[in-house]
């Protein structure tokens, strides 16, 4: 019993002297990283109480910004977390003024990201030219360490924003636009001569001139290749640019035309001859008729004489 008597009143000595031997000095102004500011952050020197130390005095939301603290506001603070005000000794300036560091993006920043963003994503090279790249405001983020991207959908050619986000020890803190405006000019293909519908387009009925394609719809042909073969679907004018729903690939199967059925399995092949329903594209599903069973099917287009069906 006395043992434990001994530990009790060296239990309470130890409080006695943190207690009434304990001095805080707070500083008068205080530069923090984070967004809640703690008793701990703005006194100077060891030795104060840890739990009280954890006391949260106020927040900071806003990087760059200050807040000035009265001492009434402190001392009321810690009163109300149980600490012993008048019993302590406490050096404590009338206003304590806490700033939330941050680091602080500029617009021409911002726009010298955007500008990287689009040369990144520029699959035009030097046909693309950047008009315009626009930041609106100044950012200040959280102090840490500073990573950021860009995430461009699409191709960077007219007037779009570019997506910038910032990340500040790996966690998102702010996303941002930044306006930019571009213009391209590029050989695109435009018909030599007028192409009526259904027409198969041959290499001697195009042409490529430079244009600023700006504003245009996707979709046009940047080389005679891709197009030669293909069918026209609508009357394509002259000089006129030619996008790819005015044409369709043409079928290599027609509507009433001789064909081979295939049916197989990994063991075995069964072919009949057949006639197409419709017409059909290589990789297409068609009608075709068996003329041994008289019986209508639906298989795939292999080539130009065969129809595959299901076994």
């Amino acid at each position: 019993m006395k043992r434990i008597a001994y530990i009790l009143l060296a239990v309470l000595l130890v409080q006695g002297s943190a207690l009434f031997g304990a001095e805080i000095r707070v500083l008068k102004f205080v530069k923090t990283k984070k967004e809640e500011v703690c008793l701990g952050d703005i006194v100077q020197g060891k030795g104060l109480n840890p739990a009280w130390s954890k006391i949260v005095l106020a927040h900071i939301t806003s990087p760059g910004s200050t807040l000035e603290i009265p001492a009434g506001y402190i001392k009321a603070r810690l009163r109300l977390k149980g600490v012993p005000v008048d019993k302590i000794k406490i050096e404590l300036p009338d206003v304590v003024k806490i700033e939330r560091e941050g680091i602080r993006i500029t617009k021409k920043d911002l726009e010298a990201i955007a500008r990287r963003c689009i040369r990144k994503n520029n699959p035009w090279g030097s046909r693309l030219k950047i008009l315009k790249v626009k930041a609106t405001k100044d950012l200040v983020l959280p102090k840490g360490r500073l990573s950021y991207s860009c995430q461009m959908i699409g191709s960077p050619v007219g007037n779009f924003s570019v997506p910038v986000i910032f990340r500040v020890d790996g966690e998102i803190v702010n996303r941002t636009w930044v306006m930019a405006s571009t213009r391209l000019v590029t050989p695109v293909v435009v018909a030599r001569y007028p192409i009526r519908r259904g027409e198969i387009i041959t290499k001697d009925k195009l042409r490529i001139i430079k244009k600023d394609i700006t504003g245009l719809p996707g979709g046009m042909f940047f080389s005679k290749d891709l197009l030669v073969g293909k069918r026209a679907k609508t009357n394509i004018g002259i000089g006129r640019v030619i996008y790819k729903s005015m044409v369709e690939i043409p079928p290599v199967i027609k509507r009433g035309q001789r064909v081979l059925i295939v049916a197989e399995s990994d063991t075995l092949k069964v072919t009949a001859p057949g006639v197409a329903k419709e017409d059909g594209r290589i990789g297409e599903l068609i009608k075709v008729q068996n003329l041994l069973s008289k019986k209508v099917v639906i298989g795939k287009v292999v080539d130009a004489q065969t129809v595959k069906v299901r076994f």
